[in-house]
């Protein structure tokens, strides 16, 4: 028997404040899948149907096949490749993994001291799933005690929020002590100031295009399921994740990428992912970390900014032991439980706050980003001169690119040079602010101030740039480089470029949106992948002919987009080839713009190729389009598609009233054009 994900509304695991910057205008009816078991097929349609979608329902009634069988046999490489049916299926099957872990740890009652019953009484049915029911028409007015139970559904579906949320955060730092480790298994040095000036340097620019450089990915170097799950998370933003990778010298890794054949293999029908002892011990081996993410220690070990005294600050403080439960009766009527608090102090939580036992400042979220930027002005200023995060590639193109006109320097490394020439002493202002002698609770603002001193000082370009600069004006590139490198330091402390607890849980809602599709278990799977793949191809295409326009891909091309990303140096060279420019994958555009472009993309999509861009993807349409249709498409626009007609003569039956399926275009979603 297949797992099957819970039917549940937004307030659940899912944060609406999350969903909402993906979500379009179109959206709000996205199908939704129906609580059938997957391994049934799908219920008969009666004769109310019309005789093509009768046609249709045949032809799924007549495939008598395994549910699994899609990808039950899949073809697959460790080596880097460009995406295909099969990495398309193993990608599904990771995000199906991802997601079930997702629900396991949602609903752990009692995990790291969270407890169901911290929301109060609730109707047992609706504990188990805390969907929001729907008032019938006629239905009276719900009591007090009614009202309250339904704000301790919501109450409930915050602290699994939570859980969730904690374990991620717990998930980035254990993806941040392997990142460590795989610079002692890689031969390669990190990124120097003098790499950057070498031409075709493989340190530097040719670190994307160096063939020579794969690893021999084996079974036992395979980090648990929620490390992968960050790591995905973090090639799915590919400038940053190969500047993070250029900086940490890990060219072999950046090159191999995602090695499918191995995770195809640890990740079974029913989406459990199982790896040998010799890698769990490994794993603990390299990194000193528990192979579960729910056995590390309760606590962060943290070394204070100022006298670098260590400290264990927990991960959350909205825990409550066992025996928490209140031996007071809970008074129902008078309806003013106060909520359980789970914004927290803790590392994991929402608004760290910790004293130093050495010094007694207050460790925030804010000094841990003054600190990281500290940290990283100190390799630049080292023996090494590791350039500063922001500063490795063109913001224009996303290529490492050495300086088009030497002598003159590239104008993205213009804040190294500018931060080691201690211009009006900005060096020395930007490191004394981890020494709290004139500011107890510094901030990245501080560090912004200090800089923009100099910009708003046209005689210093020349000071910085040397002789050769012709102007007294700091170029437009240098600039955005400037923005560029802080981008790095606001609400991010990571070791990473961007932060990756909120970048995991916005994807989190593309991993959801897969499964409730579940492609992966249609009778039409591989049909379907060739089809998005197709499409894939043609929202390319549309970029390259339409330069400097934002485009937005539905669900599908979205797929087959990340799909590619997991092979970093083949989506690296197939873009710089067909764009000339590394194109990123941008998740946080403002909803208005997303709309507005979503509507060019379909309007153009449609003119270029003469078919709907956004259609219905559920299993019955999928169906439709795998099948000969015969000629009645013909006689339709060639605005549409003729699958997108006869999908729309079954969706106004009366048997579409048996599916969850509506005629609504996909889920938009932004990249960089």
């Amino acid at each position: 028997m297949q797992k099957y994900i819970p039917d549940r509304e937004s307030e659940d695991l899912n944060q609406p404040s999350l969903a909402s910057h993906l979500t379009s205008p179109e959206s709000s009816d996205s199908p939704k899948r129906n609580s059938d078991p997957v391994d049934t097929p799908p219920p008969a349609y009666s004769a109310r149907a019309p005789s093509d979608a009768c046609y249709a329902h045949n032809a799924i009634e007549n495939q008598a096949v395994s549910l699994t069988a899609a990808f039950e046999d899949l073809v697959l490489s460790d080596l880097p490749v460009d995406p295909s049916v099969d990495t398309c299926l193993a990608h599904l099957k990771l995000l199906f993994a991802i997601q079930w872990m997702k629900e396991d740890v949602g609903f752990a009652d009692g995990l790291w001291g969270l407890w169901d019953a911290q929301a109060g009484p609730m109707d047992p049915v609706h504990r188990r799933r805390p969907e929001k029911v729907k008032k019938e028409k006629d239905e009276p007015e719900p009591s007090a005690e009614e009202k309250l139970r339904e704000e301790n559904l919501k109450t409930l579906s915050l602290i699994r929020e939570k859980r969730w949320a904690l374990f991620i955060a717990r998930a980035v730092h254990r993806y941040e002590t392997w990142w460590k480790s795989l610079m002692d298994v890689f031969p390669q040095r990190p990124l120097s100031e003098a790499d950057m000036e070498i031409p075709g340097f493989v340190m530097y620019e040719g670190f994307p295009t160096d063939r020579k450089a794969v690893f021999r990915w084996r079974e036992d170097m395979l980090p648990p399921l929620d490390v992968l799950m960050v790591w995905h998370t973090h090639m799915l933003n590919p400038r940053a994740f190969l500047e993070d990778a250029m900086l940490a010298g890990l060219r072999d890794f950046w090159n191999t990428g995602m090695p499918w054949r191995l995770i195809d293999k640890a990740i079974d029908t029913d989406f459990n992912y199982t790896v040998s002892y010799e890698c769990k011990a490994n794993w603990t081996r390299k990194t000193g970390l528990a192979w579960s993410n729910e056995d590390d220690p309760l606590t962060k070990a943290v070394k204070c900014p100022g006298c670098s005294t260590s400290m264990q600050i927990p991960w959350t403080t909205c825990g409550l032991p066992a025996d928490h439960r209140s031996k007071k009766p809970l008074d129902l009527k008078a309806g003013n439980k106060p909520p359980p608090d789970l914004s927290g102090h803790g590392f994991g939580d929402g608004d760290l706050m910790h004293i130093c036992p050495g010094c007694g400042v207050v460790i925030r979220k804010e000094l841990l980003s003054v600190a990281k930027f500290v940290g990283d002005f100190k390799l630049l200023l080292g023996p090494k001169s590791r350039p500063m995060p922001g500063t490795v590639l063109c913001p224009k193109t996303g290529k490492p690119t050495t300086s088009a006109t030497p002598p003159l320097p590239s104008a993205h490394t213009f804040p190294n040079r500018l931060l080691k020439s201690d211009w009006n002493s900005v060096r020395t202002k930007i490191l004394d602010l981890t020494t709290f002698r004139e500011n107890k609770n510094p901030t990245m603002d501080d560090v912004r101030k200090a800089i923009e001193v100099f910009l708003r000082d046209p005689s210093s370009v020349s000071l910085i740039n040397g002789p050769f600069t012709r102007t007294y004006q700091l170029p437009v590139e240098s600039r955005i480089a400037v923005r560029k490198m802080m981008s790095r330091y606001w609400e991010n402390f990571s070791l990473f470029a961007l932060d990756l607890c909120g970048a995991v849980m916005r994807q989190g809602i593309f991993v959801e949106k897969m499964c409730r599709l579940d492609w992966l278990h249609s009778p039409a799977a591989r049909d379907t992948m060739e089809r998005l793949l197709t499409k894939y191809k043609r929202f390319m295409d549309i970029m390259q002919a339409s330069q400097g326009q934002l485009l937005v891909p539905t669900l599908d091309v979205d797929l087959a987009w990340h799909t590619h990303q997991m092979s970093p140096s083949k989506y690296y060279c197939y873009t710089v080839t067909k764009l000339s420019r590394f194109v990123d994958h941008d998740d946080k555009i403002d909803e208005a713009k997303l709309s507005e472009q979503f509507e060019w993309t379909s309007k153009t999509y449609q003119e270029m190729y003469g078919e709907v861009y956004s259609e219905c993807t559920c299993w019955y349409c999928e169906t439709i389009r795998s099948e000969h249709i015969s000629g009645l498409g013909k006689i339709f626009s060639p605005k549409l598609s003729k699958q997108g007609k006869i999908a729309e003569s079954f969706h106004t039956s009366g048997a579409a009233s048996l599916r969850t399926c509506a005629p609504t275009p996909c889920q938009p979603h932004p990249n960089d054009n």
